[in-house]
């Protein structure tokens, strides 16, 4: 563990802002990260963990406490095959869009819609990321925590994430520290269907087709590059937290209602 005092929050999260933290811990194995945290725990000190720092608006004031930042690294099969697909162990540090990357290189299909989201692998479970028709639980198969109420690790299929719409079971509490995750892509040279209007005319496909698995993270690139989502050291206006909002769910009531509101005022 690499350990540091008085760092500047703002050169961990991708905003660049944010005030100093009192100690600054950095995890580079999933045992330091169990550690770091338990030690943080037994002391009963102030804890935040780091991972990307995408989603973290950091006040001037800092952080009183101890960060715990993520850098633990791996992309590790488990297996490949055609019946079964990839199963595919990544660990919580590695660059989310690294391991979008390699599984197009690779021929594993289902995250190459997820491309350009900034952020590292441990976080994309917790609030169910997704993009352009593709969430990452359509993939997940297992998530590996640290378990800080029980100090115990403990591992979750997907059925027990209790996924929804950008959230999950892990998401709104801080009980629970990502390790790693576990996919299951399908081995495949070709992208799952395109669901996204505005992808598929990117393409210049129809809805449900499905493409090369490059050509299908380059347009999910350039669609993102314009409008500013894709993070560049070089370029202060792609400092952000990437995309954030959240589309509106109706019942089918409240979509009736909406329907016939939008008609009266068109009307």
């Amino acid at each position: 563990m690499h350990e540091q005092h008085d760092v500047p929050l703002s050169t961990l999260t991708t905003m660049r802002v944010g005030g100093p933290a009192s100690r600054v811990v950095t995890a580079e194995t999933t045992d330091e990260l169990v550690d770091a945290v338990r030690e943080v725990d037994d002391a009963d000190e102030p804890l935040l963990v780091v991972s990307g720092g995408s989603n973290l608006l950091v006040s001037d004031d800092g952080f009183e406490g101890t960060v715990v930042r993520i850098a633990t690294s791996g992309i590790t099969p488990e297996s490949a095959d055609y019946c079964g697909g990839a199963v595919v162990r990544v660990a919580a540090g590695e660059v989310w869009d690294d391991v979008v990357a390699h599984a197009v290189a690779q021929g594993w299909a289902g995250v190459e819609g997820l491309s350009g989201i900034p952020g590292l692998t441990g976080a994309t479970p917790i609030q169910n990321v997704g993009a352009y028709g593709q969430d990452v639980s359509q993939t997940v198969a297992q998530v590996r925590t640290w378990d800080r109420q029980e100090q115990a690790v403990r591992t979750f299929m997907n059925a027990d994430c209790a996924f929804t719409y950008r959230h999950s079971r892990f998401k709104g509490h801080s009980r629970y520290v990502v390790l790693d995750v576990v996919f299951q892509f399908e081995v495949a040279d070709l992208s799952r269907p395109v669901a996204y209007a505005a992808l598929a005319k990117g393409l210049g496909v129809e809805l449900g087709t499905r493409v090369p698995l490059s050509d299908a993270r380059e347009a999910v690139l350039e669609q993102r590059r314009a409008r500013g989502m894709v993070l560049d050291d070089a370029d202060p206006d792609t400092w952000s937290c990437g995309s954030f909002f959240t589309n509106p769910i109706l019942s089918r009531h409240e979509f009736d209602d909406l329907v016939e509101r939008v008609g009266e005022r068109l009307g």
